[in-house]
């Protein structure tokens, strides 16, 4: 099966957030959801990413730190271990898994200034379910997602 990426376009950020909560009631698991993200065009046209689906730097920072810790104890290195950690974690955050930033910006430069845009990141499966979930808000768009490379 393959992704679909969900999009409904709304007047402001705040629109946006309020759909973003109605997503969030749903079951990721069950709905096969993996990433969710706003983008938003301010009213000065700076484009902003608020991405919820992925890994943030700082999160895999943390989670490779206490891995390398605990590594690095079994080891009887703990502070070298941590730090390979902390490197290691911090490196799998900065990779772009999900809807692609570089697509999301483009998306961004298309909006008129102080629109947003929801994209859910979903299998095919899920897809009704979303766009049920999003139906309220306007018109529901869904677009492929194109095979990133390795």
């Amino acid at each position: 099966m393959s992704d679909r990426v969900a999009l409904v376009d709304f007047g402001s950020a705040d629109d946006a957030d309020a759909a973003l909560a109605d997503v969030r009631k749903l079951n990721r698991k069950e709905s096969g959801i993996h990433d969710v993200a706003v983008v938003v065009r301010t009213a000065g046209g700076h484009i902003e990413l608020h991405q919820t689906g992925q890994l943030a730097t700082g999160d895999g920072a943390v989670a490779g730190g206490a891995a390398g810790l605990v590594a690095g104890l079994l080891l009887g290195l703990p502070i070298a271990g941590a730090a390979v950690g902390l490197l290691g974690g911090g490196s799998w955050g900065l990779r772009d898994t999900g809807i692609p930033d570089k697509r999301l910006r483009q998306l961004g430069h298309e909006l008129e200034p102080g629109h947003a845009v929801l994209c859910v990141l979903v299998e095919e499966r899920g897809l009704p379910q979303v766009r049920d979930a999003l139906a309220v808000y306007g018109e529901v768009l869904e677009a492929g997602v194109e095979p990133t490379a390795p």
